[in-house]
């Protein structure tokens, strides 16, 4: 008998693992029906999780904290592939100086989600004030859109990921100006979580843990199989082969394959998200966390984290 899982992404082209999985069969050989979900933003994925509208979602750190210090009943369950903070500041090429950004309009995927509040700190260790000097746009939907809005002049910058790295750069119409650590005192945080409502958890715990299991296993097999991996992405972006490689070496040391949460990376989230007056005290990692379900560990799991692993390990670009 199949069982159904309703997995969100908070746009088309993320939940990398699980859209990869369903394709393969990975899945259903294991009586799984999987639909992938796209709801757009942080904020708006925790919401549809504890509702049930989505069974289990990945989301960003800084919202998924935010919303659980909301009170909303969901839980941290797992880590999605990218565990670091892949993320780089993306410009129109005409904005040199971190004084060109005044008076002009930057974006985000939705207020309150990872890029909002990185992009609002690193502006303000800047001398950009993000309440009176930048008017931020949402993008939702349309962040897939956000190269033809740098070329239009209609948003200075947002930070952004791969393909648009690449293919921004490639095309001229907008230049990297790095990781957020290279631009500002920000932490490195647990960055991609996967989150699963309270009552959900409770109901489910089999099918919980079975899918958590599968999408681990579905990072080996995209290590160990490069040109799959490759494949895939060139398909779910619409990329050539030279911006798919691109993208995946830039990616790849901010990559986890074994679903395991950062520790330390998430009390630094927990220690930022009260900082900037996300969640009105400190959270504890209890009051966050549900470890009873994440994959188990397995003694062959693929190194990760690694800068020099696409030259040296399985994954050879």
């Amino acid at each position: 008998m199949s069982r159904s899982l309703i997995y969100g992404a908070v746009t088309k082209h993320a939940a990398v693992l699980s859209r990869f999985g369903a394709q393969a069969g990975f899945f259903a050989r294991e009586g799984i029906d999987l639909t992938v979900q796209n709801v757009f933003g942080g904020p708006e994925m925790a919401a549809a999780v504890e509702s049930g509208a989505v069974h289990i979602g990945e989301i960003g750190t800084p919202p998924g904290l935010t919303a659980i210090g909301e009170g909303k009943r969901i839980r941290i369950v797992g880590s999605s592939l990218d565990r670091g903070l892949a993320f780089f500041l993306l410009t129109r090429a005409d904005i040199r100086h971190w004084r060109d950004f005044k008076g002009k309009t930057v974006a985000a995927l939705s207020r309150g989600s990872c890029g909002y509040w990185y992009l609002r700190d690193i502006l303000a260790q800047n001398g950009v004030d993000p309440d009176r000097d930048v008017t931020f746009r949402h993008l939702g939907g349309d962040i897939d859109k956000q190269l033809e809005l740098l070329a239009a002049g209609e948003i200075a910058g947002l930070l952004s990921g791969e393909p648009y790295l690449s293919l921004g750069e490639r095309s001229g119409v907008a230049r990297s100006w790095g990781a957020p650590q290279q631009l500002a005192d920000v932490p490195s945080i647990q960055w991609s979580i996967q989150i699963a409502g309270q009552d959900f958890i409770e109901r489910e715990p089999v099918l919980l843990r079975d899918v958590l299991e599968i999408i681990r296993q579905t990072a080996h097999y995209v290590w160990r199989n490069p040109d799959e991996w490759i494949a895939f992405y060139r398909k779910l972006h619409n990329v050539d082969e030279e911006i798919a490689r691109n993208s995946i070496k830039h990616e790849w040391p901010y990559f986890h394959f074994d679903g395991q949460i950062d520790i330390p990376g998430l009390e630094r989230a927990l220690d930022l998200q009260y900082r900037i007056g996300s969640t009105s005290r400190r959270l504890s990692r209890d009051e966050v966390l549900d470890l009873r379900y994440q994959p188990r560990p397995s003694a062959r799991a693929p190194e990760d984290g690694a800068p020099d692993l696409p030259a040296t390990g399985a994954f050879q670009l």
